[in-house]
């Protein structure tokens, strides 16, 4: 059956791929080191019980989370379809062929190509939403699904994807951190790790290849941070636009408040010799957006019912300026006992940002 959003997003992403990697190109120089994560060391004895560890408590671990949300979305996406959500995703992980489903609106939103690249992402363009026999794909309350591939095939791929994000997560963030700390971690991580592909992207499953193969365009790196964030617990959505500097990105809100977040102008990889990441496109606001030639006046979500923004009453505003940290400014390191940011101007002159505002 064909998909809403898919094709859609076909369309969107075509042009938005076009402004994608017109990121900024001066370099900086910088020599200070950023500050090494704490790694936890726990001592066994013969028992092999805990008998003493590191100077801090050990951190508790993330677990993984099948049923991402988004406050932001449940706006304008009906509890209903998260129910249906939630129950495919139970039934996908247990590769079972049927889940429940309240109605048919919620059965087609949550079969959606796109739904599933940008909230499970492993399921994407692995199943189709139709019965086996070919009875109707919703009746009575129960959805039904018929996987592409062998079913213990693709349980041990959803059960390594499960794996691999709990990596990630564990390896970048901490359970205590601030959303804002976990923003800027996970934000760092995706500079660091991920490189830009120029070539076309192949749509099989545009967030989960990313994922593994740690490529990809703006579309991809904006989908794949939103899911990472929702993992930990912060609220974000990839985002785009058409006007101006046609291009992607993740719209992320913090404190109540929404900011737009640049992942893809981020990378590492577009800024030949460059050590340390640019603070320039982290919490930004609507005006440094529209500085920016990304204009943000028909903002489009691509797991929206519509995509389109504006044929909603939501507002994804991003008017908060507190968090300004541009002109080629670069990261140092984070005290995150005394709520510090530390970054390094274009200029070379160490400064600070408070972020507990």
């Amino acid at each position: 059956m064909k998909n809403r959003n898919f094709i859609c997003v076909l369309l969107v992403s075509a042009i938005l791929l076009s402004g994608c990697n017109s990121a900024k190109t001066v370099q900086t120089e910088s020599s200070s080191p950023e500050t090494s994560q704490t790694i936890e060391k726990i001592v066994f004895t013969e028992d092999e019980s805990v008998t003493e560890a590191s100077s801090e408590q050990i951190q508790e671990k993330f677990e993984f989370n099948p049923h991402v949300y988004s406050a932001q979305l449940a706006k304008t996406v009906p509890q209903e379809h998260w129910d249906a959500l939630y129950s495919l995703c139970d039934a996908l992980r247990a590769g079972e062929t049927t889940f429940k489903c309240a109605d048919e609106k919620a059965y087609k939103w949550v079969t959606d190509v796109t739904i599933m690249c940008c909230l499970f992402p492993v399921a994407g363009l692995q199943f189709d939403a139709e019965s086996s026999d070919g009875s109707p794909a919703f009746e009575n309350g129960i959805g039904k699904i018929t996987y592409k591939t062998d079913i213990d095939e693709w349980k041990k791929r959803e059960a390594d994807f499960e794996a691999m994000i709990v990596d990630i997560i564990n390896s970048t963030v901490e359970k205590d951190d601030t959303d804002f700390e976990k923003a800027l971690k996970l934000y760092l991580y995706v500079a660091k790790n991920y490189t830009y592909e120029y070539d076309v992207v192949q749509w099989d499953n545009y967030v989960y290849k990313t994922f593994v193969k740690k490529t990809g365009q703006c579309i991809n790196f904006a989908a794949v941070y939103a899911y990472l964030l929702m993992q930990v617990g912060v609220d974000a959505l990839p985002c785009g636009t058409y006007d101006g500097m046609c291009h992607a990105w993740t719209y992320v809100t913090i404190n109540g408040k929404g900011y737009h977040i640049d992942t893809t102008w981020a990378l590492l990889d577009n800024y030949a010799g460059m050590e340390q990441v640019y603070l320039d496109y982290f919490m930004m606001s609507d005006a440094e957006r529209n500085n920016d030639n990304c204009l943000v006046a028909d903002l489009t979500v691509d797991v929206l019912p519509g995509i389109w923004v504006r044929l909603t009453d939501v507002s994804y505003a991003a008017t908060d300026n507190s968090y300004n940290i541009r002109t080629f400014s670069t990261f140092v390191s984070l005290d995150e006992e005394n709520k510090i940011l530390h970054y390094r101007t274009m200029e070379g002159e160490d400064k600070e940002l408070r972020y507990d505002i």
